[in-house]
């Protein structure tokens, strides 16, 4: 995302360390008239470029990708599903990050089975038809953990990102274990991928001697597609000389990520790209392998909800058209379905949910936005002249207040207009005029109607177009897609509800017949091209012309929420070949025989349904059942009815469970054993945190990196001591507790806190005094700037004892612990990031089937506060029968002010941290898989109580919504019990 770098170029390769090795040089395949040679990087044919596209087999394409971490789903299952919708919405690419921590619990150590067996993230991809752009970094950012560096990584005393033994040993490691899966699935061995990226956004501190050995390591293992470089903005970085890849583009976020004032957009729609692309790389497509799809949110931010209405469709008409305008024809939405930043995943400015505002929502549904970027892919999958364009400056009035780009296909007469405003947030609902040349003559459009700007809106007008049988003269409607289904054509223009519209086409005189059932179409003839104007309906009208063109033809002209719902899967992609069909909430799918479409989808309600049938074609299936038609008219357009039928959906209320409580927070008694915890005697650390006092009390440097962790100090009591001076160092949301022999002092955000005047009172004058400290942690920061600001500490930089005259004398003996096993993991399929160092999860109280029989009974919510750290179990049922789609959550209803945090465990998975104080997220997803959804589940929550009591909430499961769907099979996904765990 907006900190994240791609890169790939070969044309020479530095080896690990030395070793110079020899890159193929790109080479010409064909030669144009007027464009210069299609290029490719060398090693093969079957991805190649030229000055407007990628060439993937010969054949030029938008590449309309958009971003999916198949990390922030664990439950590879729902990756189909995913993939599916991501084909429903005609996006033609997807966009790995790969996340080396996510796989390196441990320095040599790595795993791709189960949730990250990364094979089934390529099939998902392959199987649907999309191609991947494979981004591995090492160093994606992506607000994970470290950027998605993994956490031992902190350990290096080199610098990360740069060229040095330590770091290229590092980095090669990691691409030695995932290049042996991207090589194999590279579109040269019949796999998805057709671009690789190196490094990500590699903008600042930058170092060309890494890029050439990362190229070089990727070169070597095997990877032959072309490579890419995400720089952070149009910068130039690596467009040319060392460490230049193949094909360079950048990343673009204007709208930013404060979504606490949603309507107010900046004026910064750019209207450079076009210049900066020619100066820097104009031999290549321009790509932004970013573009902004939706935005984070923080801890205490006002939640996705206003996200989604700062980068809804409107954004998306607006920002991303004028990315068309610019030239853009490779765009990679960052995100499309953003997903969930489960367990210690998160870097710490961001909480659980990765939603993001995206088109896909987190628990997978469709938005407004989705239904935008379909028409947006399927318009520019299906009108070619648009790939290969020139702009140019076009005549038209109101240039104070619209811009219009004109773009013309260098192969065809074919030319396009797109129009904003001037100013990008305005709302001011504008009429204009364009004066426009084409082969049946000028015109200034509209001839005899009004051509309207909405605020916020954007429009991609089309002329003298040859599309199917028919020649196109200009529409001021805009197109969703066109079709020959034999003896007709068809086509699907829109516009906002009550704009009018024009469209005119080319027929033989005087012989055209219009035929329509709505009285406000009216249509003329002159010249040999047929005019039709009209307002675009509450729905969508038909229009049929006849008697003058070379087949007949049949207009749909929708309005805009009607066009939402328009679809046209391919029914064999090869020929373009697609269906239409309006009304469904999604459309995976259609599959023609010689009488039938069987469509595959899902519905969320009783839906009516037209489709458009091509000739020969007379019934329809829908996820394989029978669907009666009733034919509209002569021109192929039947009617139907797709039936919900209400399913008996059941799910445990969890204010009914049996809940058991148990209190947990042993560590503060100061006959607790931690005989077997980790020793603090580090005298020096390769953090980038500054220390005050010495030993080194920095978790990592320990072996531990997530979730929460205690520490416990020992110091012989004098009068001479009056108190301790502390500080923590972690990141956005942390927090700790003290406690001085068991007694509470205070809970605090990071920072220094002085516990003055304890003589006498809590500090005992003789024997061993015990302190013990939980910091509540939120992940590592990113590295960005390549600075080093990943190793930052999470633990504290200072602890020492007031009122002493000699700290060495009085020191504090102190021991550290994290999760069990630190590096070692206890649990190896959940993984580095799902376990902190509570003792609850030191002792598997968040698994399936722990004894818990003789914990107290209790009704949640709580009516009694609770000190210290709390654990509460129940088991709850789940039944969702067969052929339905219903996203379930866990939900907070609290209005405590007592602040405290917890951990949500679904299964034995961290699925969620909830800060009551913080917020804004309350509810969690809980996807099917790691959810069993027929069946028992588990469910464990771990309280910290910051302030001294705390008291928890109601929590309440409940569905998202319910579909009635063609979802494909979801697995259970492995989640070892308590019984495992004890024999590890």
């Amino acid at each position: 995302m907006l900190f994240k770098g791609v890169l790939t170029s070969i044309s020479l390769a530095i080896a690990a360390v030395t070793t110079v090795v020899a890159v193929p040089v790109k080479k010409t395949l064909e030669v144009r008239d007027d464009e210069g040679g299609d290029q490719t990087n060398g090693l093969t044919d079957l991805v190649a470029w030229d000055t407007h596209t990628l060439k993937i087999n010969g054949e030029p394409l938008f590449l309309f990708s958009g971003e999916f971490h198949y990390y922030r789903l664990p439950s590879p299952g729902l990756w189909t599903d995913i993939m599916e919708k991501f084909k429903a919405l005609d996006y033609n690419g997807v966009s790995f990050y790969f996340f080396w921590g996510y796989h390196s619990p441990k320095k040599g150590v790595y795993d791709f089975t189960g949730i990250r067996d990364v094979q089934k993230a390529f099939d998902a991809a392959k199987n649907t038809g999309i191609h991947v752009i494979s981004r591995a970094g090492p160093y994606i950012n992506a607000e994970l953990d470290s950027g998605g560096f993994p956490s031992w990584l902190a350990q290096m005393q080199s610098p990360a990102r740069k060229y040095n033994p330590e770091n290229n040993a590092a980095s090669e490691e990691w691409l030695t274990e995932i290049d042996k899966y991207m090589v194999a699935n590279q579109i040269t061995k019949g796999g998805p991928i057709i671009l690789n990226q190196v490094d990500n956004e590699f903008s600042y501190n930058t170092d060309p001697k890494y890029m050439e050995m990362l190229k070089a390591k990727f070169l070597k293992d095997g990877m032959e597609v072309p490579t890419i470089f995400n720089d952070a903005g149009p910068n130039g970085n690596f467009a040319k000389g060392p460490g230049s890849v193949d094909i360079y583009g950048w990343d673009q976020y204007p709208a930013g990520f404060d979504c606490s004032n949603p309507l107010a957009w900046p004026n910064n729609r750019s209207t450079t790209f076009r210049d900066f692309h020619e100066r820097t790389n104009g031999d290549q497509p321009m790509a932004i392998y970013e573009f902004q799809g939706g935005a984070f949110d923080p801890w205490g931010g006002p939640g996705y909800p206003e996200c989604y209405k700062m980068v809804n469709e409107q954004y998306a008409k607006v920002y991303y058209k004028n990315n068309y305008a610019q030239g853009v024809r490779i765009q990679s939405l960052y995100m499309t379905y953003g997903g969930t930043s489960w367990g210690g995943l998160p870097k710490p400015t961001v909480y659980t949910s990765y939603d993001y505002g995206a088109a896909i929502s987190e628990p997978g549904l469709m938005t407004t936005k989705a239904y935008e970027n379909k028409l947006q892919a399927t318009f520019l999958h299906t009108v070619k002249p648009f790939l290969t364009t020139k702009h140019f400056d076009p005549e038209s009035d109101k240039r104070d207040i619209i811009l219009i780009d004109g773009l013309a296909d260098v192969n065809t007469p074919t030319k396009f207009y797109i129009a904003q405003h001037q100013l990008t947030k305005s709302e001011d609902k504008d009429e204009f005029h364009i004066n426009i040349k084409t082969t049946d003559g000028k015109f200034e459009i509209p001839r005899s109607s009004k051509l309207i700007l909405n605020g916020r809106d954007a429009k991609i007008l089309t002329t003298d177009y040859a599309f199917n049988s028919q020649h196109l003269v200009y529409s001021t409607s805009e197109i969703f897609t066109h079709q020959d289904v034999g003896s007709h054509d068809v086509i699907i223009v829109y516009a906002y509800e009550n704009e009018e519209g024009e469209f005119a086409i080319k027929v033989k005189k005087d012989k055209s017949q219009v035929e329509t059932d709505d009285d406000s179409v009216k249509s003329e003839t002159s010249d040999g091209i047929l005019q039709l104007t009209y307002k675009h309906p509450n729905g969508t009208t038909p229009v049929y012309i006849s008697g003058g063109t070379e087949k007949e033809l049949l207009i749909l002209v929708a309005g805009y929420d009607s066009a939402l719902r328009w679809w046209a899967p391919y029914t064999e992609e090869k020929k373009g070949e697609r269906a239409l069909i309006h009304g469904p909430y999604l459309v995976r799918s259609a599959k023609k025989d010689e009488s039938t479409i069987a469509f595959t989808g899902d519905i969320d309600e009783t839906t009516d349904i037209q489709v458009v049938l091509p000739d020969g074609v007379k019934f329809i299936t829908w996820n394989g059942e029978s669907v009666k038609l009733t034919k509209q008219d002569k021109h192929g357009i039947y009617t139907g009815t797709l039936e919900f039928k209400k399913p008996d959906i059941k799910f445990t209320d969890l204010t009914e469970a049996t809940w058991k409580y148990k209190a947990a927070s042993p560590e503060t008694d100061p006959e607790f054993d931690d005989s077997e915890w980790v020793t603090a005697d580090h005298l020096s650390t390769n953090s980038t945190t500054p220390y005050d006092t010495q030993p080194i009390l920095y978790a990592d440097d320990y072996g531990f990196h997530t979730g929460c962790l205690w520490f416990r100090g020992k110091f012989n009591g004098s009068s001479e001591i009056t108190g301790f001076n502390i500080t923590a160092h972690s990141g956005d949301a942390s927090a700790w507790t003290a406690y001085l022999n068991n007694e509470y002092l205070g809970g605090f955000d990071v920072g220094n806190h002085a516990f003055t005047d304890l003589n006498g009172t809590k500090i005992k004058a003789d024997g061993e005094n015990v302190i013990s400290l939980l910091l509540w942690t939120t992940g590592h920061e990113d590295d960005f700037s390549a600075d080093e600001n990943f190793k930052q500490a999470r633990g504290f930089t200072q602890a020492e004892l007031l009122g002493v005259y000699n700290q060495t004398i009085w020191s504090i003996d102190w021991k550290v612990q994290g999760n069990l096993g630190g590096e070692d993991l206890a649990d190896p399929v959940r993984g580095p990031y799902n376990e902190g160092g509570l003792y609850g999860e030191r002792n598997g109280w968040h698994l399936p089937g722990f004894p818990d029989d003789d914990w107290e009974d209790v009704n949640i919510p709580e009516s009694k506060n609770r000190t210290g750290v709390s654990w509460y179990r129940t088991t709850f049922d789940v039944n969702i029968p067969d052929g339905y789609d219903v996203p379930m959550s866990l939900r907070y209803k609290d209005d405590t002010k007592t602040r405290y945090r917890t951990l949500l465990f679904v299964n034995g998975w961290n699925m969620g941290r909830y800060g009551n104080d913080l917020g804004p997220q309350t509810q969690y997803y809980l996807p099917k898989g790691i959810l069993n959804t027929q069946g028992k589940n588990t469910l464990a929550i771990g309280v910290v109580a910051i302030d001294e009591a705390a008291q928890l909430g109601e929590v309440v499961l409940e569905p998202y919504k319910v579909l009635q769907a063609a979802l494909p099979e979801v697995e259970l996904v492995d989640s070892p019990g308590y019984d495992t765990r004890q024999q590890s």
